[in-house]
Parts: C-alpha cells; sequence; structure tokens
C-alpha cells in the first residue's frame, strides 16, 4: 500500500522508451517504491510462518501451502524492488535499450509475484476454515484478493484501485496481527481455537 504512494506506471513487460518515459518522470518515486517493495517482502516472511503456527490444528495443509507461496512470492516482490531501484538509476545514451532489456527481464518475476495473492488467499481459507480469527477478516481478505486479480489482469493503470484494496487488507491483517499480539504466551503455544472459544483463550491461559 505504501509503495502506492510513490510508484509511478512502470511495470514489467513494458517497453524501453516507455520505460525511459516514466524513470524521466519520476526515477525518485521509482527508488523509493522499490525499497518498500524489498522491506515489505522481508516482512511477509515472518508474518507468513505466524500465520502458519495458527492453522497448526485445523487447516494445517492450508497453512503450510499457503505460507510457502507467500514465501516464494515475497522472494518475487524483493527481486521486482531491486529490478526498481536498478531502472530508476539508469544513465547514458543507451537508456532506451538498456531498459528494454531489464523490462523483458522482469517477466521471469511474475510467476513469483502472483503467489502472493495465492499464499494470502490460501491462509485466508485456512483462518475461515480454523475458526482463528473472526470470519470477517479472512473473508473479506479473499474478496480483495479477488479484486486485486482482476484489476492486475484486466490492464488497468490507475493506482488508486490497487491502493484501496490493499489499504483494505492492512485493516484486515493489521486486525489479525494485533489479535496475535494480545493473545497471552499460553495461550500461544497451546493454540487450537477450533476447540475452544474465542472469549475463553484469555481465561483458559489464566488457568493454566
Amino acid at each position: 500500500m505504501a509503495s502506492c504512494l510513490t510508484d509511478s506506471a512502470e511495470g514489467t513487460g513494458q517497453s524501453g522508451s516507455e520505460l525511459a518515459k516514466y524513470v524521466s518522470d519520476n526515477a525518485s518515486g521509482i527508488h523509493t517504491s522499490g525499497l518498500i517493495f524489498m522491506l515489505s517482502a522481508v516482512l511477509t516472511v515472518p508474518a507468513a510462518l505466524g500465520v502458519a503456527h495458527l492453522l497448526r490444528h485445523r487447516g494445517s495443509t492450508l497453512g503450510h501451502i499457503g505460507a510457502a507461496c507467500l514465501i516464494i512470492g515475497a522472494f518475487g516482490h524483493f527481486a521486482y524492488g531491486f529490478w526498481q531501484v536498478l531502472i530508476s538509476q539508469a544513465q547514458g545514451l543507451d537508456v532506451v535499450t538498456y531498459l528494454g532489456r531489464m523490462s523483458s527481464q522482469s517477466n521471469l518475476l511474475l510467476p513469483e509475484m502472483i503467489l502472493v495473492d495465492v499464499g494470502v488467499l490460501l491462509l485466508s481459507i485456512g483462518l475461515v476454515r480454523s475458526r482463528a480469527v473472526p470470519s470477517w477478516a479472512p473473508w473479506t481478505t479473499i474478496v480483495g484478493i479477488g479484486l486485486d486479480v482482476i484489476v492486475q489482469f484486466s490492464g488497468t493503470t490507475a493506482t488508486w484501485p490497487v491502493t484501496a484494496i490493499w489499504g483494505l487488507l492492512v485493516v484486515t491483517w493489521g486486525y489479525i496481527g494485533v489479535r496475535v499480539l494480545r493473545m497471552e504466551r499460553a495461550a500461544w503455544a497451546s493454540f487450537d481455537l477450533a476447540a475452544v472459544p474465542a472469549p475463553q483463550v484469555r481465561e483458559t491461559a489464566n488457568l493454566a
């Protein structure tokens, strides 16, 4: 979401002349966006492992597959961020040719980046099945991911739809994160909300 506020319209598979124009108009924004992408990719790994932990009693298969997809996708997003940093520094008379080659190579990142959506989707389905959090949060995420896929593959060039979608996901996953962080240590260690209703988790932990 943060990268949407600094990004321009550059993307994978564009011609060198198109990228040269975007870099000329917004090199600093592309550079900043790339750094944000790289940081978010690093933070995605512990987030994926944490959600998979919530699903270890119920929905563990979805949790493992979803976390694996999300982590692999994070590598793709890190590489995309690094690619943005590289093209933001493009200089010289051959800049159009250079950017054209960089753009063609960036297509290799698309499968990994798609896995981010796949991973979040599978983890959300797992959260619905495990009843680890109130169902509105994962269901809202599932809808948001569906909208994100539609926007990404519809050729939409406007930034605001993606910003709005990921802003929605910040709310839902932020809620899940806060809920996890507020859990007692004993409840986290033996977490199984399929067996213990949510209001009783803190009480059970205190008794232990």
